[in-house]
């Protein structure tokens, strides 16, 4: 007696697709659904009635596939996600793949084993070829935070290199002359966005660049060795530009090392308004990202897909950044950190008095 396995490796599909296709998913392409049916015809595969009917039911799960859950970005995303996933009666799975490709081929694969309901993907670094079956297949997915072009999904991203611009700007106007980059990993979209924005401000003050980006790899230990390449040279940068939250705690770990201090002999600034930062004295300037509400919008574009109340044409969603200086973090509170807010839920009501 055939499987269902057997039906997936005829047709050239997962057994999710199979299970999908079988029950009439509205997002297996046409193509893919007949090849499905072929396979069945041919095999004379007969599904379990009761099986069948579990299948016609759409999980109510959803992935939340990150590339680092050490970035606070994506913790906060995800927080965010899981709010309007639980109010729409969705559980969300979240997945760290630590910006490693085949780790997430593995996370998709085993999510497309779950039935998940579709997918919300910060892609690792690459040419995103692992993830094309998937959308082939029907899988329902948003990306957030990097954008992939090759990818026929919707995506939502931030203004980066605008905010780059603007930040470099505003170290020019405090004149600094020398700022050095700390640059994220080669191969993704924030980091060619962020260095265009860094380049375009120094280029429009006329400044060099002069040999002063430096990789950190986008984590902890690589801002902290960057920081000290960078300020042993003999003619060492007066401010810092990090690309995200978690080098600019390497790089200040660096400075109190080196027992340099900030604004001088450097100024430190860069992305991600994470909350430890508010525990640095002087403040750093720093941009604020929509992490909350990329995360919210994610989980409801991707639902809307999902439970077809949107057209599913691909869409590129750009969300603003914002500019926090040194002087107006000191008057920043918690709940502006974000770029755009997300709302926090209301407190339960107290117990009643005994």
């Amino acid at each position: 007696m055939s499987t269902i396995r057997d039906v997936a490796e005829r047709a050239g599909v997962s057994i999710a697709t199979v299970s999908r296709a079988l029950a009439g998913h509205p997002h297996v392409n046409s193509e893919t659904r007949q090849r499905v049916l072929e396979a069945v015809k041919a095999l004379n595969y007969r599904p379990d009635q009761v099986a069948r009917s579990l299948r016609r039911r759409r999980s109510n799960l959803i992935g939340f596939v990150v590339s680092t859950i050490e970035n606070v970005f994506f913790t906060e995303a995800a927080h965010a996600a899981e709010q309007v996933a639980r109010q729409r009666g969705y559980n969300l799975i979240v997945c760290n793949t630590d910006e490693d490709p085949q780790r997430e081929k593995t996370y998709l694969e085993v999510l497309d084993r779950q039935l998940v309901a579709g997918i919300v993907l910060a892609p690792a670094p690459g040419d995103a070829g692992h993830i094309q079956p998937f959308l082939a297949d029907g899988m329902p997915m948003v990306l957030i935070n990097r954008r992939v072009d090759s990818l026929p999904c919707t995506s939502i991203t931030s203004n980066d290199e605008e905010a780059a611009f603007q930040c470099v700007q505003h170290l020019i106007a405090q004149g600094r002359r020398r700022i050095a980059a700390i640059t994220g990993l080669p191969d993704v979209f924030t980091t060619r966005a962020r260095r265009q924005g860094y380049r375009r401000a120094l280029a429009a003050a006329g400044l060099p660049l002069d040999g002063l980006e430096v990789c950190g790899w986008a984590n902890l230990e690589g801002g902290y060795q960057a920081t000290y390449q960078l300020m042993q040279r003999p003619d060492p940068p007066d401010a810092l530009f990090v690309f995200n939250n978690v080098m600019t705690q390497g790089a200040i770990v660096a400075l109190q090392e080196l027992g340099i201090t900030w604004p001088d002999p450097v100024d430190v600034a860069g992305f991600g308004a994470f909350k430890a930062a508010r525990l640095y004295r002087p403040p750093l300037t720093l941009i604020a990202q929509p992490a909350r509400e990329m995360g919210r919008l994610a989980a409801e574009l991707l639902i809307g897909q999902v439970e077809e109340e949107l057209d599913p044409t691909p869409q590129q969603i750009v969300l603003h950044n914002r500019l926090i200086s040194r002087q107006e973090w000191l008057t920043e509170r918690l709940g502006t950190w974000d770029a755009t807010a997300v709302p926090e839920q209301s407190p339960p009501p107290p117990l009643p008095e005994a």
